[in-house]
């Protein structure tokens, strides 16, 4: 019989053996750890209590410090294969401006998710708490083997900028002061709502600051804040307010740039709305991650490409990241019954997958496509795409054409280094493109081939139209060029610690603000802005930018 429980000791003596062999691959781990637990007659244990063995071995120094040994351990290790680990927390359920016909209406749910999505679901069972949803992920992701001390940190539910101003403070709050303090035990269930209901707008954003500050220097630090909302929710006060809070990335749903099947939709708001909103995040140094809905009604495969291209051809779109969520039909939608109607039919399963491979090919090296389909358990799915692997499927079909898609996810370093010569030199490639209200620069160091991406920065150059009222709330960004990005792929490594494993701390995060402030000058700007997410303000300092209100600025 195989025992059900192992002790540390057994574990240590497991991956003392494992170490010895030396394994060069994750197989070649699993199975010398496997014949090692086939000779004590018990099963495998999980790669977090093999987690704790290795913590244990390094504390008792009977082992060194192995970063290809520690990959193996990780579980889902594409979490932290970007640089960050992803953490995402729900709002509670909230009435939401919008009537769009195809999102679920769960009246326990925030508008558009469903209980059974894996994030919302987490969220349900804590009673939406921030603190609850920031402290069990850290701990999860670390149970598993990740590093989580830079946090990307995404607020999804609804439309944020529609829920009350003061407990979208407190939210924020509650998130950060987690990251600051994982100690406090709050049972399932109790909240301290109550905190934010009896305090001066004023006070929160005083205790919101005051936490950012301990952020800076905490051991889990928020790099970015990515806040969900509606392009008519957009405006000079509602930008003010979320910068107040830390938020570097606005998630916008456009789903369509088509007036016609905006309206069909329900969706409430026109595509000049959407690209006035992108306009106006862009000027105050904002990366914009568009939403993308093929097979709405009123589409067709045809169409859906033919929109997909627009995004990148218009001025006043051009995102720095696209989701593209192939429309489907669920139970409590009012697409639903238009289905069960006859008056909406999907596009065949072929005709869709087809019009996706074209959406990736026209989709410019300075994007990121970040989902293609949303996490939507198969059974809640009636009708429209079921394909959970649709990703995995679309790059398979790619590689048998000979074909790839150049979108900056796929080109991650951690997705390519088998396909490119690690040992040569990265090279600087600059990219310019308009953009409604400036220019844009996308500068990065990849492979001479471009087929890997080990850094990037964004940089804009606004022109002379500006908003006023921006910069009367906003008065720090008059007169300034933006990084409105600055990122460096790798495999997550600990903040001052150094790994040959990868490309984060090697320098290139320096060359690319250097560059930035070489193209910034010769533009006849002076001053060069960071929408800087809280926990890196530090890292800008060393090349001399200042905080100046909610960003860092360095005057050349």
């Amino acid at each position: 019989m195989f025992e059900n429980t192992t002790n540390l000791e057994t574990l240590e003596d497991i991956l003392l053996e494992v170490i010895e062999t030396n394994p060069k691959t994750r197989n070649d781990f699993n199975s010398v750890a496997r014949r090692s637990c086939g000779k004590r007659k018990m099963q495998r244990p999980a790669n977090r209590e093999f987690i704790s063995a290795y913590q244990s071995l390094l504390k008792k120094k009977r082992i060194v410090k192995n970063e290809l040994f520690e990959s193996f351990l990780k579980k889902s290790s594409i979490r932290s294969l970007s640089g960050v680990s992803i953490i995402t927390s729900l709002v509670k359920p909230y009435d939401c401006p919008g009537q769009c016909v195809y999102c679920p209406t769960e009246a326990r749910m925030p508008k558009s998710y469903l209980a059974s999505e894996p994030a919302a679901a987490r969220a349900l069972g804590l009673d939406f708490s921030p603190y609850q949803q920031m402290q069990r992920r850290i701990k999860m992701l670390e149970r598993n083997g990740h590093e989580a001390d830079k946090i990307e940190f995404i607020v999804k539910g609804g439309t944020w900028n529609a829920y009350p101003i003061k407990y979208q403070y407190w939210f924020i709050y509650e998130s950060f002061k987690a990251c600051n303090d994982l100690s406090q035990e709050i049972p399932i269930g109790e909240s301290c709502e109550e905190d934010f209901v009896n305090k001066s707008l004023e006070e929160l954003k005083e205790i919101v600051e005051k936490e950012q500050t301990k952020n800076e220097t905490a051991r889990y630090r928020i790099i970015g804040i990515t806040l969900e909302t509606r392009p008519d929710s957009i405006s000079p006060k509602t930008i003010y307010h979320m910068r107040q809070q830390g938020c570097t990335r606005i998630e916008l749903g456009l789903q369509a740039p088509d007036d016609e099947i905006l309206k069909l939709v329900k969706r409430g708001h026109t595509v000049r709305e959407f690209k006035r909103a992108m306009r106006l995040l862009r000027n105050a140094g904002f990366k914009v991650d568009l939403h993308f809905m093929p097979d709405l009604p009123g589409s067709t495969p045809k169409h859906d490409i033919e929109m997909y291209k627009t995004i990148f051809e218009d001025p006043g779109l051009k995102p720095d990241m696209i989701k593209i969520y192939p429309n489907t039909v669920l139970e409590s939608a009012e697409l639903y019954q238009w289905w069960k109607d006859g008056k909406y039919k999907p596009y065949d399963e072929k005709e869709l997958f087809k019009a996706l491979i074209e959406m990736k090919l026209l989709t410019p090296r300075y994007c990121r496509i970040s989902r293609l389909i949303r996490d939507i358990p198969t059974n809640e799915i009636y009708a429209g795409n079921s394909i959970t692997n649709l990703r995995e499927e679309l790059s398979k079909e790619l590689e048998r054409d000979g074909k790839r898609c150049l979108c900056l996810r796929c080109r991650e370093i951690g997705r390519q280094e088998k396909n490119i010569d690690i040992t040569s030199e990265p090279v600087l490639f600059v990219d310019r493109y308009e953009t409604d209200g400036g220019e844009e620069y996308f500068l990065s160091f990849e492979d001479k081939n471009r087929r890997a991406v080990y850094g990037f920065l964004r940089l804009r150059i606004p022109d002379s139209t500006y908003s006023q009222e921006l910069f009367d709330l906003i008065p720090e960004i008059k007169g300034v060029a933006f990084i409105r990005e600055l990122h460096v792929y790798g495999t997550l490594v600990r903040v001052g610690d150094r790994s040959e494993l990868a490309s984060q701390h090697k320098g290139l995060g320096k060359k690319l603000i250097e560059a930035a402030e070489k193209i910034t000058k010769e533009n006849e700007y002076n001053k060069l802005a960071v929408i800087s997410g809280v926990g890196v303000r530090d890292y800008y300092k060393k090349f001399g930018y200042k905080k100046m209100g909610t960003y860092v600025i360095k005057e050349m």
